[in-house]
């Protein structure tokens, strides 16, 4: 309840207005869902699928997890407002004004080398039968060493369809642009459809609906709001489909997909959430006070610095955090959602959280500055929209989101200098006219 008042209190700090494409909004929502509500959830009920919560856990853990998930939060907000109007520039040296035809070959080169990437990666993985059967023992573990493939076929295409779809606006409004819109939406989230990964289906939709908002028409939240209700009820549908699949054999229809979630009723949490945010942090807190093996955030920094080399590489490239996490805690190869509090945690106990509370609410607060200023460059809103979903997502994974961000950085530096090429006058009067 303290959770919900922090959130709402906000929206009168705001002007009685909900911003939903401000990152604090939606990171907030998914923190809400991850910590205090399945904190509520499972110490409260005896729901099968929790190893720390259930009813009978003592009033005083329980008390101590909120307490440090409201103080958590806390710290992100007051950050957030204690930055109040400065802005940094959104790290853009490119035209405020890019060359469409440009855009337009280099974004159907991109496309090309995407979806080559995304056949080449079924070649080498058994071809698109043998990938369907083993598609979930792949995500597993099997993916380790083919992050730039994946990368190409999904991260890749979303850049140059944003790119595209901030080149030409003009073509994406009224009903045939809307129409238009899906269909780019379509190919381009095919190969993370394909697969499998849920994230890099709906960060896309969220970053198109990001560039609509600031770029084509504003995105109000009485309409947003059920929108995204929508998307999240459709790739939880999905999460439901695939795990049906690949437990008979890829035949699935509605009264196998029902049955699934009889048998397993505990999965509508993990497809939802993709896991029980306050029972991992509770496991997280109580085997590290047993062994105190804290991480002190300079692993994850060299992490984020060398993860633009592929492993082909390098040989002995480190084992990436997200799977160290999961067989520390878990003993399982991957696949377990640390949330930010508990990777937080993993680095530097309370005090962790609470400085990476703080920075995220800063970095929030000169983000959403930033493109208030200076949302009108059509560089500076390409590096937004990239970004925009990630910060959103370190709710989730704090260490994987910061990878993500650090590698579209880059990539996207590359494809704004290429967009670029170089600032005509009148893109300087535009400039200076906004």
């Amino acid at each position: 309840m303290a959770s919900i008042t922090l959130f709402y209190a906000q929206y009168y700090a705001d002007g009685r207005r909900l911003e939903i494409f401000n990152p604090k909004t939606l990171f907030q929502l998914y923190y809400i869902l991850q910590l205090p509500f399945i904190l509520l959830i499972g110490s409260n009920s005896s729901a099968s699928g929790f190893l720390w919560l259930s009813s009978s856990t003592s009033d005083n853990e329980v008390l101590a997890l909120g307490a440090l998930f409201i103080f958590a939060q806390l710290a992100m907000v007051a950050s957030y407002y204690l930055v109040g109007k400065k802005w940094l520039s959104l790290p853009v040296a490119g035209a405020s004004r890019w060359r469409p035809q440009r855009v337009k070959y280099i974004c159907f080169l991109l496309f090309g080398c995407g979806y080559l990437s995304f056949l080449y990666l079924l070649e080498i993985n058994g071809g698109y039968l043998e990938f369907i059967r083993n598609r979930e023992a792949w995500r597993a573990g099997g993916m380790i060493g083919q992050g730039w493939l994946i990368f190409l076929s999904t991260s890749m295409i979303a850049m140059a369809s944003t790119a595209y779809l901030i080149a030409f606006a003009n073509y994406f409004r009224g009903k045939a642009g809307a129409l238009k819109l899906l269909f780019l939406i379509v190919i381009t989230i095919f190969p993370a459809l394909f697969l499998g990964f849920r994230g890099l289906i709906l960060l896309p939709v969220i970053q198109f609906l990001f560039i609509y908002h600031y770029r084509i028409g504003k995105i109000r939240a009485r309409r947003a709001v059920p929108l995204l209700a929508v998307l999240v009820m459709v790739f939880t549908l999905y999460g439901i489909y695939r795990v049906a699949s690949s437990q008979t054999g890829g035949v699935v229809d509605t009264n196998a997909a029902s049955q699934v979630i009889i048998d397993q009723p505990e999965l509508l949490f993990n497809i939802f959430l993709r896991s029980k945010g306050a029972d991992v942090v509770a496991n997280v807190i109580d085997q590290l006070e047993k062994s105190g093996d804290y991480r002190l955030f300079l692993p994850g920094l060299i992490e984020t610095l060398t993860i633009p080399i592929p492993s082909a590489l390098w040989a002995g490239k480190p084992t990436p955090q997200s799977v160290q996490f999961s067989e520390q805690f878990f003993g399982i190869g991957g696949g377990v959602s640390p949330t930010v509090v508990g990777e937080a945690y993993w680095n530097g106990g309370v005090i962790g959280v609470l400085v990476t509370m703080t920075l995220i609410g800063c970095v929030f607060r000169f983000f959403h500055n930033g493109v208030c200023r200076a949302g009108y460059n059509d560089s500076t809103i390409f590096i937004s929209a990239s970004i925009f979903p990630s910060l959103v997502m370190m709710a989730e994974a704090l260490q994987g989101y910061v990878n993500g961000i650090f590698l579209q950085l880059i990539f996207g530096s590359i494809l704004i200098f290429m967009f670029s090429a170089r600032l005509h006058s009148s893109d300087k009067a535009a400039s200076n006219v906004k």
